[in-house]
């Protein structure tokens, strides 16, 4: 009798990674892995955005099984039509801010993560800059809230 509801429930109640995949126009193969206890769920890509980045950049966008959410879809294409212009203003609030640290993004650091995600409690689309340096010996955050730069984080 076990073995049998074992054969009938076993998949409901496996451990085991599922995957999904999708294919969008302008991101290209999305990824989405995940369990099924799993209540948040992100699509992953690389994408190779015309800069001077020696590497594809990572990009996390939140969504649900069935794919990005579109809000957090829509963001991760005005990110990328804009992505010249969000990391000059962010050289500009880093070098105001910052001044002593002489930081010239790029030459210095690769964007290297960008993470699109809902925030739940205002249900907004918030995101997520991480940079890391040539040497990988530093890392900046830049978090952006309601399109402007919330804050700037160095590890």
């Amino acid at each position: 009798m076990i073995q049998v509801l074992k054969l009938l429930f076993g998949s409901l109640f496996s451990k085991k990674s599922l995957e999904k995949t999708l294919v969008d126009s302008k991101l290209g193969k999305l990824l989405c892995t995940y369990k099924k206890e799993d209540i948040y769920f992100s699509w992953d890509t690389e994408y190779k955005f015309n800069n001077n980045n020696r590497e594809p950049i990572s990009i996390s966008i939140d969504g649900d099984t069935n794919g990005p959410f579109s809000n957090t879809l829509q963001k991760t294409y005005q990110i990328m039509d804009s992505i010249a212009e969000l990391q000059s203003k962010i050289q500009t609030k880093i070098d105001l801010q910052f001044p002593e640290k002489n930081i010239d993004l790029k030459r210095d650091f690769n964007l290297e993560d960008l993470y699109i995600y809902l925030e739940e409690e205002t249900n907004s689309v918030e995101y997520e800059f991480e940079y890391y340096s040539n040497d990988s010996e530093i890392m900046i955050s830049v978090e952006f809230v309601k399109d402007e730069i919330e804050a700037i984080e160095f590890y």
